[in-house]
């Protein structure tokens, strides 16, 4: 019987797949646990290395490869590896970063221990942000829904990446909780969309995963036109998705990517962007509205105690 499909997506890591691998087999749980490596087509000796592991390798767990006839990109290599996963759990595994010796052992016992359909691991890493989030507390476990979406939905106070989760394959399938296709910043968009339907929440207090900020890499490498894509349909489509329940915190998120974009001007026009933002007006009130105005328009001081202002305003509503 599987239990965690771990899926890992493979595009030029050569200097980062064997480690990569070595911390799976070496987990301290192997028994139930397969590893879906998806070849995305990459340019270097990669899958080469990955083979190569997996000739050599004899112990518990299950390792494979799907191969994408052509890249088609982070998001669709991880479909890939749901629609393939036959464990409960899946675990997403950038091929840059590394397991922790007990990682799959730990959320594991969380999991089955709570009945949990999302496990939030911790993380070790050379960035800041992370180290700055690791001394936030939060409790083992939660079945508050109103927690769940205000935590998976806040950067200040839980990373909003895919990885380091151990989530049901059922909650993801069933629900339709898919990656975007086509953009980057797809863990943005996937956790939005997970944030609706997840009941029941175990918080790993251990650190599991080694996250490497990795020069080069999708994230430390920007794209103006990517970015433009990826930030009006994030937005977009988060806008056209705010529902009633805990409505503020889905509000505060598009806010914040909007922000984001104005800041950076990942916009194609001023008429495009103002589109946009009219468009997430009509989900506020008028008071948000006109404080949604003035944080885009203002600057420095009067800017961040506005922003800071209408931030408080969605989370307590």
């Amino acid at each position: 019987m599987i239990h965690i499909s771990i899926i890992v997506p493979i595009y030029n890591v050569e200097h980062y797949i064997e480690q990569c691998l070595i911390s799976v087999a070496q987990q301290s749980m192997t028994e139930g646990v397969e590893c879906i490596l998806v070849n995305d087509c990459g340019r270097d000796n990669s899958i080469t290395i990955a083979e190569n592991f997996i000739q050599g390798y004899s112990g518990n767990v299950k390792f494979k490869i799907i191969h994408h006839e052509k890249n088609k990109g982070l998001s669709a290599a991880r479909n890939t590896g749901i629609r393939a996963a036959q464990g409960k759990y899946v675990f997403f595994l950038d091929s840059d970063d590394f397991l922790l010796p007990n990682c799959l052992y730990s959320l594991f016992s969380a999991a089955t221990e709570n009945n949990a359909e999302l496990v939030q691991g911790g993380y070790s890493s050379d960035s800041e942000y992370l180290k700055n989030l690791s001394t936030i507390q939060h409790p083992s476990f939660t079945d508050d829904r109103k927690y769940i979406m205000k935590t998976l939905l806040n950067y200040d106070v839980n990373p909003v990446m895919a990885q380091n989760r151990l989530v049901e394959k059922r909650l993801i399938v069933n629900n339709g909780i898919w990656f975007k296709e086509g953009i980057i910043h797809e863990d943005t968009y996937w956790t939005f969309f997970l944030a609706k339907h997840v009941s029941r929440m175990a918080f790993c207090l251990k650190e599991t995963y080694f996250y490497r900020v990795t020069p080069g890499s999708i994230t430390q490498k920007r794209n103006r036109e990517k970015e433009e894509k990826a930030f009006f349909t994030l937005i977009n489509d988060f806008t056209d998705n705010i529902d009633n329940f805990e409505k503020g915190a889905q509000k505060r998120f598009v806010f914040l990517n909007l922000l984001v974009m104005k800041q950076n001007g990942f916009f194609n026009s001023s008429k495009g962007f103002w589109n946009l933002v009219r468009k997430f007006l009509k989900k506020c009130s008028l008071l948000e509205a006109f404080l949604v105005v003035i944080s885009l328009y203002s600057k420095d001081f009067v800017h961040v105690n506005v922003v800071n202002l209408l931030q408080k305003i969605f989370i307590l509503k």
